[in-house]
């Protein structure tokens, strides 16, 4: 119903609207000036100002009547979730036996990747007193020689030279710093040639013959201190790989196998992949390493996020440990 002040109609009377306001409304608490109290900017609350945000939680019983009685509450059976007293909250459960230690939070070391990446580098910077040559064979590696040449490059004190057989022959490219890119024809005479003449120039040549003939990848094996074998993480590649390493043992190269670096590549969609557990034991028993690299066709190592670049800069690492040993 709507309420009126009485003047709606003649002759009607309706009853004012009842005026809900207290007899005396309370004094106003005034604003005292506030001062910090430390050199954060804590500020005290008055009391007379603290009584607006605190409410009494006191309660006086209206009546003088006697109050209920709460019956007491039985306890459960087994003494687990008890009661702390009647008609209050439940105790919390008892701690079990050694569980009331906290828990010891396991962190990363830190560094741990830089003091890895110093030791590879330790590995790499290996010294030079002639010449050393590099076969890269098997299945097409998809710029993962480019990426190994660049990363010797860059931290080492020697240019490098990458020899490719695939391109337009006789064509040359320097993608930055002291890294050379030369393309051959894909003929064993002319591979042998560039590899001759390369020596007395650049202290470190990759010869990239991935995805080329078998007596192309023989000539760089003849020419060749280290080599490192290139294949797809899968079924297929992997007795790709046992099968050359087998006929490069037949043919006389034993000790190039055992100081050879397999590289896998991620596994082709047509192919059932192979997990590195399953994959890089067994090439380790015949190789000095075996390692898998994502899949990365530019030449700039920069581009590599941090756990790809360590990954290659371990291939580099391996290459420096077949430095090392032709040296010695």
């Amino acid at each position: 119903m709507a309420f009126s002040d009485g003047a709606a109609g003649a002759g009607t009377t309706t009853p004012a609207a009842p005026d809900y306001s207290p007899a005396a409304w309370p004094e106003p608490v005034p604003l005292l000036p506030r001062s910090p109290l430390d050199p954060l900017g804590t500020v005290l609350i008055p009391p007379a100002e603290r009584q607006l945000f605190t409410r009494d939680l006191t309660v006086e019983p209206t009546s003088a009547a006697p109050q209920p009685a709460v019956p007491p509450t039985e306890p459960p059976p087994g003494g687990q979730g008890a009661w702390a007293a009647p008609g209050l909250l439940p105790a919390p459960p008892a701690q079990r036996p050694g569980t009331d230690r906290p828990r010891a939070r396991l962190l990363p070391l830190p560094g741990s990747g830089e003091a890895r990446r110093r030791r590879l580098l330790e590995r790499v910077r290996v010294p030079l007193r002639a010449c050393h040559r590099i076969a890269v064979l098997g299945g097409p590696a998809e710029g993962a020689v480019t990426v190994l040449g660049a990363l010797l490059a860059e931290h080492r004190a020697d240019p490098v030279l990458v020899l490719t057989t695939a391109g337009s022959a006789g064509s040359e490219c320097r993608p930055g710093g002291r890294l050379v890119l030369r393309s051959v024809r894909p003929d064993p005479a002319a591979l042998r040639e560039a590899l001759g003449e390369s020596g007395g120039h650049y202290p470190v040549v990759l010869a990239d013959t991935t995805g080329a003939g078998a007596e192309v990848q023989l000539a760089a094996v003849e020419h060749a201190d280290q080599l490192v074998l290139c294949a797809p993480a899968s079924a297929a590649g992997a007795r790709t790989a046992d099968a050359l390493l087998d006929h490069l043992t037949a043919l006389g190269h034993d000790g190039l196998v055992r100081g050879a670096a397999a590289v896998f590549t991620p596994a082709p969609a047509t192919d059932r992949p192979i997990a590195d557990r399953d994959l890089l034991p067994h090439f380790r028993t015949r190789c000095r390493g075996a390692l898998t690299v994502p899949a990365h066709p530019h030449a700039d190592p920069a581009a590599l996020r941090s756990r790809a670049r360590l990954d290659y800069l371990e291939l580099a690492a391996l290459i420096g440990d077949g430095m090392a040993d032709r040296q010695g």
